[in-house]
């Protein structure tokens, strides 16, 4: 799920200062020999996914502080600093509880998306909130022309796992209109797809983003130093974006935009081989995340046992909001293959009773968690 409203972090890569990690770089190996990327929708629970799989601690994965601290992280290793700028990295995330968007907590190991490592476009600053919204959510950003510094992100990891260990990544942007190019430009990779009913996906996109446009989030801005801006001198396309978050034209652009993903899905899923991906659902994993962590690990063949605290996983229930509903009832004739695929009814059980009759006469089921706060950082 995405961290900050700019697409990318780091262009102090073209600075004329070189990086610590610059003496090093060519003592890099070879990237791991197996990559996971977790594919799903923003809010589709990519995070808790990724943040389970973390947790066995037998899978690397890129954290926090690979991201925060990324043009030093061989540097730290080779000289002997990297536990103590571990340590005060810490104190300073831990003036936060959690990231704003969800309940995950703040810290150092925290599984974060590759996204915030990719080179970025420098952009104009243009006031188009439907430009905005395609550049934050639905652009692709492993591409032929990052493909290069995505290798050497791998690289870096597996320098400092010192084994050969299975990497996962996720990135949600790869995910609605990029995973088929994904497995071309990475072929040997395994994708573990994350569903959710898209009434609570859509359901949470309109309550979770704009919470890091209404307070302002530390961590956010040490992920994504462009996020400052929207609390200073682009103050104006902060309120706009909250603004727009709020608003019908949201709603419309966003549903467009889900269905035409699922098409997508729905038309390349068949170009993966079978051995190479699993599908799981959010309400599965909220039920019962052990049995679905030992099926991802039974079809890829992941060498990991799992290993989930008691009560990892807390439900909560998220309203649904009046318009997501109204825009949802609309559109469910063309969401419909989705559902059938990922073997949902159109209407949650909960929601039946509250929500706009389909036109088309599907059935209303069941739909046990909305949301879900997951607790303890990763091992």
């Amino acid at each position: 799920m995405p961290r900050t409203f700019f697409p990318g972090a780091f262009e102090r890569r073209g600075s004329a200062e070189p990086p610590l990690d610059a003496p090093y770089l060519g003592e890099l190996p070879a990237p791991p020999s197996q990559l996971a990327v977790i594919m799903g929708c923003h809010r589709s629970g990519t995070s808790m996914l990724y943040h389970l799989l973390a947790y066995t601690g037998q899978l690397d994965y890129i954290s926090a502080y690979d991201i925060i601290k990324y043009d030093e992280l061989l540097y730290n290793r080779v000289t002997g600093r990297e536990a103590q700028v571990k340590v005060d990295l810490q104190r300073v995330l831990q003036q936060e509880t959690t990231r704003g968007l969800d309940e995950l907590p703040i810290g150092v190991d925290l599984p974060e998306e590759y996204r915030f490592l990719m080179p970025q476009k420098k952009r104009a600053i243009v006031i188009n909130v439907r430009k905005r919204l395609e550049e934050l959510f639905f652009e692709p950003h492993l591409t032929a022309d990052t493909i290069a510094e995505f290798r050497e992100v791998c690289r870096k990891k597996q320098f400092l796992s010192g084994k050969d260990c299975p990497l996962v990544l996720k990135n949600p942007s790869d995910h609605y209109f990029n995973f088929s190019a994904v497995h071309q430009m990475l072929p040997q990779a395994k994708f573990v797809f994350i569903h959710r009913h898209p009434l609570h996906m859509f359901n949470s996109y309109l309550h979770g983003f704009p919470a890091l446009l209404t307070q302002h989030s530390n961590y956010a801005a040490l992920i994504d130093p462009r996020y400052e801006t929207l609390f200073g001198r682009l103050g104006l396309r902060r309120r706009l974006f909250l603004r727009a978050f709020r608003s019908d034209m949201m709603c419309r652009v966003l549903m467009i935009r889900f269905i035409e993903s699922y098409q997508y899905y729905l038309a390349n899923i068949g170009q993966l081989p079978p051995e190479q991906y699993v599908s799981v659902r959010y309400e599965d994993l909220c039920a019962d995340p052990v049995d679905c962590l030992s099926r991802i690990a039974a079809r890829l063949r992941l060498d990991f046992i799992p290993r989930v605290p008691r009560a990892f996983v807390a439900p909560r229930r998220l309203p649904v909001l009046e318009r997501v509903s109204r825009h949802y009832a609309s559109r469910i004739a063309d969401i419909a293959p989705y559902l059938t695929h990922c073997n949902y009814t159109a209407w949650p059980e909960h929601e039946a009773a509250t929500s706009p009759a389909p036109a088309d006469g599907f059935a209303r089921g069941r739909d046990p968690h909305d949301s879900a706060r997951v607790g303890t950082t990763p091992a």
